[in-house]
């Protein structure tokens, strides 16, 4: 029999070296002793045949002869792909020996691979089907692949199951495993193995020492039911062998190690980090909940933070303030539990790694993502901040817009009563029946409204002041705000223009009056004193009844043009409709026909082959033309349109309907560019229709207003010549025909004008005054008594005619001069009332007009202002009191004078009750405002006692926590002695914290008051009560602080981009710089440990756990030994935090910690 000799060296990661070849020596040794025992041959086929089906039917297959099987090589291949997990070499498909033969080959050749050294196995035997080198083989493979990693305690491979055998089955009686062939023979050592692992499957208990074919079978049955391991052994077999055969054992044993390797590690695990308190689970435990508590956090910042994100502004300051209480709830309920989640994960978190640190076990690294806490909780922190600032600006703004929204209303609504009629007022035209004494009454009532008007001028421009701060704010509503503004303004501009016009209109029919009212005068005198004055007046040439007939015929053109104007907009609508149609067609068609040239030019410079061809493909070009035909046809409809309408120009568009050539006929005709655009627009005035004619008489007024002196028969010989066909229209061609000669003809003396002259004839009126004077001669008259006294009568009566016409001259002229007087005190008070009611109305909206503050400044500039505006109340109220003055001196007047003056002011609207109302209205508003201002003043003085209330803790505690953390982080470096000392340590840290606690929970409260009084900003102090964690991993990682700090500015300096990534050329860049030599190789290995996936960037987490690697010792078995000392000191997570309530839970941790290790 020829003998296989394995050669395998193995270096374990703990430094032991396993040297296979002298395992192997011991193999020959007992193949030369059993070289003729055919039981041991039996045993190793049928237990390798087994091992290898266990595998093969991974892939589906399985084997019957082991010698048979494995000839072609190809299950021998797989077998070896299914074990390792590699892919091999393709392996060759014929069936004559020599595919066989490479097939083997190249299995003995991957084994190779593996670092076994196979001495005497070739390709040809196993081929040849030779079953003690096919055995070797397979036991080799078994060696490499399923014993050669067993590794406990220090020993590997055969001692290593062994001593795993000896440990799992040490507590069972009748079992003591001290090799692999007799302490086997009676199956208690692998019921053994199940109940230790699967207490469930057997009752040890019952089994009988004495019964090992029914224990072989049983453990067998259960192992193959139960654990997925076939049956490889017979117990008959083991039973009838003096010594079963010890590699069929191990192999069938090595199944029981690789069934049970996941628990078998997991408790390796657990008896490494805590033999004696059961670390392990509780660290178990601790990661379990670690993940689960970082999956919640995490999941809850997730939801949390779009939430923060939002800002989406609302559109009334109600639903900010439920926005606003929101926060508050979020702040005051949510989010201070998962502030104590935070804490309670870092605690976990440093505690889990101090105790793994202390049992020396690597670093507790949680899954991915869940080491994304404290930069999640950054963004947390910073979208609380920005929601935080962006709901202050927005209340703010909220506020602001509501108070502008409703001083807009208060101002437009009054300005919108006032201007209620005025324009029905304005646009009447009672002046026309009014006499010149109402005419005059009408002018000085107008002056009163005037001065109105102005007055509220400033109102106006105040809404529209308001209205833009509206619109740059972003006020919800403001397309209704710009609305009614725009309406303001609109009715302002039309007041304003029918205040000009009717002043104008007044004063035109004032002066009309005056005229009239002269020549009312000179026919009065005449008629009165029976005088034949001339009707001709001879200083003028126009008469009354001209001036009165043009008058009304101006009165009737004023309608008439107002209605032309009107036709004429909805004429110009009417082309530019026109135009916009046919440039929007002609924009379209214009680049298709210049497209379709190109094509057809394109087309005959590329034309070839048979004419059939060329046909074709000028058919395609024609059938495309005609169906974009309807296009064309509806474009020259358009421009029919508008040449019919005679549009000439179109802004919208260069394309016309012109076929390259023109015929300028103005240089044809001799006519120059202004003359024709003269024409044109005369006969376009007189073209009624808009039909491009004029019909004869349009034409006769055309020619007339053109200067042309017509008679009948000219005018017969000239439409002779415009329209020859008698249709009674001319066209625009004929026109142009008939100027054109006309204007080319030089000036004849039937052209010239004759001019009139204008004659004034005076006439001298003789007046004959006849005094007749008629001498009575004195008669005796018998009743000449009577006579003298009905004379004496009449001349008494006579006389006292005279002096009552006397007296009531003199009454009226002075009751005249006194309604005069009331007159212009009527408009002097309107003229000064006016502006005063607008001051009044001002002054009421500001005194009653809401403030919006947050600091005592601002209280203060209010207060300014406020005392300003008292200051001028003097001033005001002398102005008032001229007022009253004038108001009061009309009635005097009326009383003294028994004058029966009117009790309305004819140029005023305001009335004298409603000036002292507002008066004594605003009277009253000046305290109120001086009230609420001194409220305010106490406000915010009562905000500022909370800012520096909370300033002067804050102040103090800030401080005193940053010092507590830095008494601990020395703690943390100079514990030592007994741990009894370090426990008395830790507590008076402790102590500390409790007692001052209370400080804190002040601090907490006055921030609560600060945050109900929505107080946002203080700058008193740069302290909050935000808590800010961040764990420095540092210590878990086995590196200093002062390591860190370098690698993080390391990683910075060379983080170009500063995205949080270093690219490939950057991170080799970074690593010259730290002193590596570095070559392509091993920059290709370091590559591979930090950017596994291939991505081209090395992230900040990958550089550190690098860093980390190549600056951390490596444990010796001295060391490991050391680490199960107490090293609390050494192991010290170090948390940075602003908060009391964190340093606490921390000071509980290390104490959690000092203690475990003392009971250890």
């Amino acid at each position: 029999m020829m003998m296989t000799q394995v050669e395998t060296v193995v270096r374990y990661g703990n430094g032991y070296v396993y040297d296979e070849e002298e395992y192997m020596l011991q193999e020959e040794e007992w193949d030369r002793d059993m070289l003729l025992d055919p039981a041991w041959e039996k045993q190793q086929r049928k237990t390798f045949t087994a091992w290898c089906n266990s595998h093969l039917r991974k892939a589906g297959t399985q084997i019957e002869n082991i010698e048979e099987d494995f000839r072609n090589g190809l299950k021998l291949m797989l077998l070896l792909e299914v074990i390792s997990g590699e892919r091999l070499p393709k392996p060759d498909r014929g069936k004559m020996r020599f595919h066989k033969i490479a097939n083997v080959n190249k299995a003995l050749e991957f084994i190779t691979s593996k670092g076994v050294k196979l001495v005497s196995i070739g390709a040809e035997e196993i081929v040849d089907g030779n079953v003690k080198m096919t055995l070797g083989m397979i036991w080799t493979i078994i060696l490499r692949f399923a014993i050669q990693d067993i590794s406990v305690e220090e020993t590997s491979a055969k001692e290593g199951l062994l001593l795993w055998c000896q440990r799992k089955t040490a507590p069972y009686r009748n079992v003591n495993v001290q090799n692999f062939h007799i302490s086997w023979k009676d199956g208690l050592a692998f019921c053994a193995l199940i109940h230790r692992h699967r207490p469930d499957l057997l009752d040890y208990s019952k089994l009988n020492k004495d019964d090992p074919l029914g224990n072989l079978n049983l453990a067998f049955d259960i192992a193959e039911k139960h654990l997925d391991i076939p049956k490889m052994l017979d117990a008959e077999d083991i039973i009838n062998t003096p010594k079963p055969d010890e590699r069929a054992i191990m192999t069938y044993v090595s199944c029981f190690y690789h069934a049970f390797a996941g628990a078998e590690q997991a408790e390796t695990a657990a008896n490494r980090i805590c033999k004696v308190l059961g670390v392990n689970q509780e660290n178990e435990k601790l990661m379990e909940e670690y993940e689960r508590l970082a999956s919640e956090l995490l999941e809850w910042i997730r939801r949390t933070t779009p939430w923060l994100e939002n800002r989406t502004a609302e559109k009334t300051m109600a639903e900010m303030q439920r926005k606003l209480e929101d926060f508050r709830d979020y702040r005051r309920m949510h989010k201070p539990p998962k502030v104590q989640e935070k804490c309670q994960l870092e605690i976990s978190f440093n505690t889990l790694q101090t105790k793994l640190r202390i049992s020396n076990r690597p670093a507790f690294m949680p899954s991915e993502g869940k080491m994304d806490i404290a930069s999640a909780w950054q963004g947390l922190e910073q979208a609380e901040k920005g929601y935080e600032e962006w709901l202050l600006t927005e209340i703010r703004r909220l506020e602001r817009l509501d108070h502008l929204a409703e001083k807009f209303r208060q101002k437009a609504t009054t300005h919108e009563a006032w201007a209620t009629g005025k324009e029905q007022i304005l646009s009447q035209k009672d002046y026309e029946t009014a006499s010149l004494t109402e005419i005059r009454a009408l002018l000085r009532k107008h002056e009163g409204f005037e001065s109105d008007l102005a007055a509220h001028q400033d109102r106006v421009e105040q809404i529209a002041a308001i209205a833009q701060e509206l619109n740059e704010l972003d006020y919800h509503d403001v397309a209704a705000v710009n609305q009614r503004c725009q309406a303001i303004c609109d009715l302002w501009d039309q007041l304003g223009t029918l205040t000009q016009k009717r002043r104008e209109a007044l004063e035109a029919d004032g002066e009309r009056q005056a005229i009239v009212g002269i020549h009312n005068e000179v026919q009065k005198i005449s008629q009165s004193y029976s005088i034949k004055a001339s009707s001709v007046n001879p200083y003028s040439t126009i008469t009354m009844e001209e001036l009165l007939t043009k008058w009304e015929k101006i009165k009737k053109l004023v309608p008439q043009r107002d209605s032309s104007l009107q036709e004429e907009v909805a004429h110009q609508h009417s082309h530019e409709r026109l135009r916009r149609q046919f440039a929007a067609q002609a924009n379209l068609i214009g680049p298709w026909i210049q497209a379709r040239m190109e094509e057809i030019g394109r087309c005959s410079l590329t034309l070839g082959g048979a004419l059939e061809d060329q046909m074709t493909q000028l058919k395609q070009c024609e059938h495309i033309i005609v169906a974009y035909k309807p296009n064309i046809d509806k474009l020259e409809a358009d421009h029919q349109l508008i040449q019919e309408s005679l549009v000439f120009d179109n802004k919208h568009t260069n394309y016309t309907m012109e076929i390259e050539t023109q015929i300028l006929t103005r240089d044809a005709k001799g006519i120059s560019q202004q003359q024709m655009n003269e024409f044109r627009s005369s006969f376009n005035h007189f073209d009624r229709k808009k039909n491009g004619a004029m019909e004869t008489d349009d034409f006769r007024a055309c020619l007339i207003s053109m200067g042309y002196d017509l008679g009948e028969v000219e005018f017969a010989r000239i439409m002779l010549l415009v329209d020859s066909s008698a249709s009674g229209v001319v066209s625009f061609q004929s026109f142009i025909d008939f100027m054109t000669r006309e204007t080319a003809d030089t000036d004849t003396a039937d052209q010239v004008v004759a001019s009139f002259r204008i004659l004034a004839t005076d006439k001298a009126t003789a007046c004959q005054c006849n005094h007749v004077c008629c001498l009575f001669s004195e008669l005796d008259y018998h009743d000449v008594a009577a006579v003298n006294q009905r004379c004496q009568a009449i001349c008494d009566l006579w006389d006292q005619l005279g002096t009552l016409t006397q007296k009531r001259r003199e009454a009226l002229e002075r009751t005249e001069k006194l309604l005069d007087t009331i007159d212009q005190l009527f408009l002097e008070f309107a003229k000064r009332m006016a502006p005063f009611n607008n001051w009044m109305e001002g002054a009421m909206e500001d005194l009653q007009d809401m403030f919006i503050v947050h600091t005592i400044e601002e209280v203060q500039s209010l207060i300014a202002a406020h005392e300003q505006f008292k200051a001028t109340l003097p001033e005001a109220d002398g102005e008032r009191q001229a007022i009253v003055g004038i108001h009061n001196e009309v009635q005097k007047i009326s009383q003294s004078y028994s004058i029966k003056a009117s009790s309305v002011n004819p140029y005023s609207t305001i009335t004298m009750e409603e000036l002292l109302t507002k008066w004594e209205k605003i009277k009253k508003l000046v305290p109120q405002r001086d009230s609420s201002l001194q409220e305010e003043v106490a406000h915010q003085h009562s905000h500022e006692r909370l800012r520096r209330q909370f300033a002067a803790q804050a102040n103090l505690i800030g401080p005193w926590i940053q010092a507590r953390m830095e008494e601990i982080g020395r703690c943390s470096l100079t514990l030592g002695g007994a741990l009894e000392d370090q426990m008395t340590q830790l507590k008076q840290c402790e102590h500390i914290i409790v007692a001052y606690k209370p400080n804190i929970d002040k601090l907490e409260a006055d921030h609560q008051l600060i945050q109900e009084s929505l107080v946002f900003d203080n700058k008193h102090t740069n302290y909050t009560m935000e808590i800010e964690t961040q764990i420095l991993t540092r210590d878990a990682k086995g590196i200093s602080q002062q390591q860190m700090n370098e690698f993080r500015s390391s990683f910075n300096h060379f983080d170009r981009k500063k995205n949080g990534a270093m690219e490939t050329d950057d991170f080799r860049a970074c690593l010259i710089s730290m002193g590596y030599d570095l070559g392509e190789v091993e920059f290709a290995r370091i590559m591979l440990l930090v950017d596994s996936s291939a991505s081209g960037v090395v992230s900040f987490q990958s550089f550190i756990d690098f860093m980390t690697r190549e600056t951390a010792d490596t444990d010796t078995a001295d060391q490991r030994s050391e680490g199960e000392k107490v090293r609390v000191g050494d192991d010290l997570i170090l948390v940075s935090v602003s908060s009391e309530r964190y340093l606490i839970h921390t000071i509980e941790t290390l104490l959690l910690v000092a203690f475990q290790m003392w009971m250890h």
